[in-house]
């Protein structure tokens, strides 16, 4: 038997079978701690000097204290001698099993970077040996920290061929995506298949500065397109929880991607059979908002801070917010209210004005996506001038996505509450609207200050009306003039008379009416998690 001794093998008495038990145990313990040092201390300690824990102090960092279990702690590549004693050892570069986080039990593992950047040659360890068929058959949340380059083109050498990895690799990441929490943190540079794997998830966190995610790194890029490029330029947080959405909130370090997940988990059920549970938070439920109205102008072409709404309305001005610097026309979070988990998709009039653009309209279909397979009643409020305009939004597709935030609004089968705040225009404006579109009891509200249409009238009257303005004396004069004649027809009373929603109400008593109807949906709730057809969330 041979044991590690800092980065070296030391010999000792080899364990031969039929022993006394103590031997046999002995062996069990000893390869047990070769494992756990991992790499060895030399790329340990490079590891940490690059402001990194290894995937053993991120386990330990993520889950409850003691209750981390760990599959495979023995797999790996022994060395032999002629003699049949180990004379080396190169662990798997894959530490998973399961643990609990906050008393709720969940599968966890990720990639360890000390081995060979994540991708041993000849060894076999990945998601996809453990921790995804265990969240598969027993229903329960998955967690995994990317840390890896991918394949390596030395196992080429090693298998003596290349190979196309099979498309069963992926299977099971598709079919929990329809089961299951599935969340990813990026906390190394992570490339090729481990990429892949991050992006198939509900929720994904990268830590700014350490973590970076593409298909390929600067080296292959280098070599395939000669374009030198710095790694956290080519992927870091700044490109993908910023500009193209790709991951979905960035942490300041590894205790804060920790706080993200926990926080994350705690508003999701276990699986997709299960509504979340209640968590009372000691804020009264019948709580007005007697400041309300100074937080939110009626003049709708003042902005204010969508934030201060949300603060109000949830218990304890408490919320989790996804993609924050993405689509920022929309924000995204979940909350609770009279202790009942709810997700939050309000317009951001601070940006582009809330109207919707590309961005946006993805993020909103994603959101509405994970609420619907998660069994999480929605809360809409919605101030949006419709969808945005001109050039460039043109060159970003904003239709198409649009489009496709609309058609995940209507697909969404969880209760609804939509209330509009102020504008509600446009095709946009339906899009916000189509959360109400077959439940007939699902609630759709309206402020005093609200006001609907299918163009606004400034914009109505500069269409409808141009030859008229333009063969005018004064044409500004007649413009004003036409407008005004059109501003009595905006009133939401008007509409309230129409039936085109349930009810105008009283801004200050917007959390009352939302959390009784929250109440009163739970058991629809419940019977909808049980029976409803699953369907996974487009990424």
């Amino acid at each position: 038997m041979s044991k590690f001794v800092g980065d070296e093998f030391e010999k000792v008495n080899t364990w031969k079978p039929g022993l006394a038990w103590d031997a046999a145990i002995q062996e069990l313990y000893r390869r047990r701690e070769i494992a756990r040092q991992m790499g060895g201390t030399d790329r340990v300690e490079r590891h940490h000097k690059q402001g990194k824990m290894t995937i053993r102090e991120r386990i330990e960092k993520m889950v409850d204290a003691g209750t981390f279990w760990e599959a495979g702690s023995l797999m790996g590549k022994g060395k032999f001698d002629k003699n049949g004693d180990l004379i080396g050892f190169t662990p798997a570069a894959y530490v998973e099993g399961f643990a609990e986080i906050d008393g709720r039990t969940v599968v966890i593992g990720g990639n360890d970077f000390t081995i060979s950047g994540g991708s041993p040659a000849g060894i076999e360890k990945h998601s996809n040996w453990f921790m995804q068929p265990m969240a598969y058959q027993y229903n329960i949340p998955l967690v995994q920290f990317s840390d890896g380059a991918g394949a390596s083109a030395a196992n080429y050498e090693e298998e003596g061929r290349m190979a196309l990895n099979p498309g069963s690799l992926w299977w099971y990441d598709v079919q929990l995506l329809k089961r299951v929490p599935m969340v990813s943190a990026v906390v190394g540079s992570t490339a090729g298949h481990v990429a892949g794997r991050t992006i198939l998830s509900h929720f994904s966190v990268m830590v700014k500065g350490i973590g970076q995610i593409f298909p390929a790194g600067p080296p292959v890029v280098a070599r395939a397109l000669g374009e030198n490029v710095l790694k956290d330029d080519l992927g870091g947080a700044r490109m993908h929880a910023r500009e193209t959405g790709v991951i979905d909130n960035e942490a300041e370090d590894e205790e804060d991607c920790c706080r993200q997940i926990r926080e994350f988990l705690s508003y999701m059920p276990d699986n997709v059979w299960q509504a979340p549970g209640r968590k009372d938070l000691g804020d009264d439920p019948n709580r007005r908002l007697d400041d309300i109205m100074s937080i939110v102008p009626i003049d709708r072409k003042k902005p204010y801070n969508m934030y201060k709404v949300i603060e109000r309305i949830v218990d304890k001005g408490k919320y989790f917010e996804m993609r924050h610097w993405y689509g920022r026309a929309i924000i995204t979070a979940f909350a609770r209210m009279d202790g009942y988990v709810v997700g939050i998709l309000a317009s951001n009039p601070n940006f582009l004005g809330g109207a919707l653009d590309g961005k946006a309209s993805q993020k909103m279909a994603r959101f509405a996506d994970i609420c619907t397979l998660f069994n999480i009643p929605v809360v809409v409020l919605s101030d949006v001038p419709g969808f945005m305009i001109g050039s460039d939004s043109e060159k970003e597709g904003t239709m198409r996505y649009g489009m496709l935030a609309l058609m995940a609004a209507q697909e969404a089968t969880v209760p609804k509450v939509q209330i509009s705040l102020r504008k509600n225009y446009g095709v946009g404006g339906d899009a916000m609207c189509s959360f109400d579109c077959y439940i007939a009891l699902d609630l759709k509200l309206g402020w005093p200050s609200g006001e609907w249409g299918a163009i606004p009238v400034e914009g109505g009257v500069a269409a409808a009306y141009r030859r008229e303005i333009e063969n005018a004396p004064d044409p500004e004069a007649k413009r004003r003039e036409l407008e005004g004649k059109l501003v009595g027809v905006r009133s939401p009373f008007r509409a309230a008379e129409a039936g085109d929603c349930i009810d105008i109400i009283d801004p200050r008593e917007t959390r009352m009416i939302i959390c009784r109807f929250i109440k009163a949906m739970q058991p629809t709730l419940k019977r909808h998690a049980e029976v409803a057809e699953k369907r996974s969330v487009r990424p």
